[in-house]
């Protein structure tokens, strides 16, 4: 520590300490035994801390410069920027494969949010209890809108090689945060990896988080006069300072301080207690970090993914730009050569022939003297080289069936169905997968931080069938018990409703879908009513008729006594509108064909 530090320090431990201090307590009095040690209290010194901090920093420089070029150069290529070289940054190129190919296969990726799966103990209240977890993992990521957070992680992973999830306790809004993170401000253990959850494994993962001094005194009042002197008394200064986490604990340092220091606080500690006394649970064996972490291509080396799209395209994308100047070059010059005869023209009334010609399209002067160059065609062959450069551009990403200008104009509508299919498939089996598992990693750090911060009711609402509201109250004492999270498979992607409806018919023709099942699979809003009304139109057509069309309902007659002669004393006529609704319903189980 510097001599400037080690002054302010001198001057907390003289003001903390009780040397020369009378205790006005009684030896009498009932006191805690000992120190009074929070449940999270940090058993490290700030010197052993400070000391990590500049082992983690070594160990950063040694491989952290070499990602960043290339992380820069995939910035550019996505923006279409490649060829301003710094000097026009609004400068495009005119076919950016790349950032089509990019802006396509994210919404095939993430069409919908990710639904969540919950299951418990199979008792009544386990049942209650995992119907309520669902309902408030799926509110929230609708607060959270997580599936366009889950979008931006792409993007970020496409150019950065990694992306992060950030799970935090917002203390305003007294809940639950995610927030997607820079991954170019964060420091990482060069032998650590991202494993197939997206949990990190390594000594140490880094955030260098930025703020004004006058924030960071908010944060940290306990370090206002180090702060303080550190911006001389500046506190709109922008400050940087880093939070040090593992899996065990975390602490924050700024400059040569350490401002705070705590083991993992979204996770209960065996001396945690609910409300009512007793040790709450966690939904997760062990403590882990607040991160999860998008990895796609990894070989569990190095935390950084080995390679990602952008950088697989970027020789398609140069040929295919270099091929777009060629060709745009060659058609600007085509019969726009001419020759000028110096026997009818001199230098100077050349250039305004020239200038006139360009202009005006005509030329003043002997026509004898003037000849038009015919330029050469382009050949077939550049066209086909460009064309079959964006196809590989656009089948490394998985969207050469489903991008917009499909060039192959001759193809059938089934064979268009199958190669989105084969790109969809693509597609799901590689960014779809990661992005799953990443929300699959949310949903259960959101159960685990239900349990540790939910010491009060709070609650989610979700929209449900037949467009009636779902809620849920969540409290931690409430659910001591243990839960299964997931995801539903291919929940994110977009489905083909087409063939959803015709798979839907076929079934039910084949009576291997019950009413309710098959109004579900046609999106029908009500689908409930709606298998109702189906079964009653199948069992029983004229109770359906007069139940919703009782003007048109036929009239029915008594039956007829003696052989046919009209009923005798005006006995009164039946009508099948009196019949009720439900009469034909009362044996038809609604779980089977009608």
């Amino acid at each position: 520590m510097d001599s400037f530090s080690q002054n302010i320090e001198g001057v907390a431990n003289l003001v903390n300490s009780d040397v020369n201090k009378t205790n006005q307590e009684s030896d009498l009095q009932e006191n805690a035994i000992g120190e009074q040690m929070d449940v999270l209290a940090l058993d490290l010194s700030d010197e052993e801390l400070l000391q990590l901090k500049d082992e983690y920093e070594a160990n950063w420089n040694s491989y952290g410069p070499k990602i960043k070029p290339r992380q820069d150069k995939n910035k550019l290529y996505y923006a279409g920027k490649q060829r301003s070289n710094g000097v026009d940054t609004d400068a495009v190129i005119s076919s950016n494969l790349i950032f089509e190919a990019e802006e396509t296969y994210i919404p095939q990726a993430l069409s919908k949010n990710p639904e969540p799966v919950v299951w418990s103990d199979n008792t009544e209240e386990g049942k209650a209890a995992s119907n309520d977890i669902k309902t408030m993992l799926q509110s929230l990521a609708d607060t959270f809108l997580l599936r366009k957070k889950l979008g931006l992680m792409v993007r970020q992973h496409s150019i950065y090689f990694i992306a992060v999830l950030k799970y935090g306790w917002d203390k305003k809004t007294n809940d639950i945060s995610i927030e997607v993170r820079k991954p170019q401000n964060f420091v990482f253990d060069k032998d650590g990896y991202v494993d197939e959850f997206g949990d990190f494994h390594g000594k140490f993962v880094g955030e260098k988080c930025e703020t004004t001094a006058e924030k960071l005194i908010e944060e940290y009042p306990k370090h206002k006069e180090y702060i303080f002197l550190r911006v001389n008394g500046k506190l709109g200064t922008s400050v940087n300072y880093t939070e040090w986490h593992n899996d065990e604990f975390t602490f924050t340092t700024f400059q040569y301080k350490v401002l705070d220091k705590h083991k993992n606080e979204f996770f209960n500690y065996p001396d945690a207690k609910g409300t009512s006394a007793t040790p709450l649970m966690n939904h997760f064996a062990q403590p882990k970090m607040n991160y999860t972490f998008l990895s796609v291509y990894s070989l569990q080396e190095q935390p950084f993914d080995i390679t990602n799209l952008i950088e697989q395209n970027i020789a398609n994308q140069n040929r295919i730009t270099d091929r777009d100047e060629q060709i745009s070059k060659n058609l600007a010059s085509a019969n726009n050569g001419v020759i000028l005869d110096p026997t009818y023209f001199t230098a100077e009334t050349a250039a305004q022939a020239r200038d006139s010609f360009f202009e005006e399209g005509f030329i003043l002067g002997n026509p004898a003297g003037v000849k038009r160059l015919e330029a050469n065609e382009i050949p077939s062959s550049v066209f086909t080289a460009q064309e079959n450069d964006k196809t590989t551009l656009r089948a490394v990403f998985g969207t050469q069936g489903i991008a917009t200008n499909s060039d192959n104009k001759t193809e059938t509508a089934r064979g268009m169905i199958l190669d989105q299919s084969h790109d969809s498939t693509r597609i799901g089996g590689g960014i779809g997968d990661a992005l799953e598992q990443v929300a699959r990693s949310a949903f259960n750090y959101i159960t685990q931080m239900m349990y540790v911060f939910y010491d009060e009711p709070h609650y989610g609402a979700v929209m449900g069938n037949g467009q009636a509201v779902e809620l849920a109250q969540i409290l931690n004492s409430n659910i001591n018990r243990h839960f299964v999270v997931s995801v539903s498979p291919n929940s994110m992607a977009p489905k083909d409703e087409i063939s959803q409806i015709n798979n839907a018919l076929q079934r039910w023709e084949s009576k291997a879908i019950d009413p309710i099942g098959l109004m579900k699979e046609l999106n029908d809003p009500d689908p409930m009513n709606s298998a109702k009304r189906l079964v009653l139109w199948s069992t029983n057509p004229q109770a359906y008729a007069a139940t919703y069309f009782p003007e048109q309902a036929p009239v029915a007659q008594a039956p007829q006594q003696g052989g046919g002669s009209p009923p005798q004393g005006g006995e009164p006529v039946t009508s099948l509108a009196a019949e009720p609704a439900n009469a034909s319903l009362k044996n038809v189980p609604l779980n089977s064909p009608a």
